[in-house]
């Protein structure tokens, strides 16, 4: 796996893994359409992971865009997670 590849996986399991903290946190205030809505944005980061492609890395920032502009101010920052800030080391 080149460094390159290594480092967006780990990218896009941190965003995996801040989701579902999201959708926890989400479910106890019983948000239950935004819980929807980011099931839907998260929903095919591993198909695409999996079967990378040149369009891969824009079809994953267009649906976590669509999800964090929907609930400005209210939802977790994954976008920074796929560019400028690296993920925890551990989570």
């Amino acid at each position: 796996m080149t460094e390159l590849k290594a480092d967006l996986t780990k990218r896009v399991m941190f965003i995996l893994h801040w989701g579902l903290v999201e959708a926890r946190n989400l479910a106890l205030s019983e948000k239950t359409q935004q819980i929807h809505d980011l099931a839907d944005a998260l929903e095919t980061l591993p198909g695409e992971l999996m079967n990378w492609k040149d369009d891969s890395l824009e079809a994953i920032r267009f649906n976590l865009q669509t999800y964090q502009e929907k609930y400005q101010g209210e939802s977790y920052d994954y976008l920074k997670y796929l560019g400028e800030q690296s993920p925890p080391e551990l989570f």
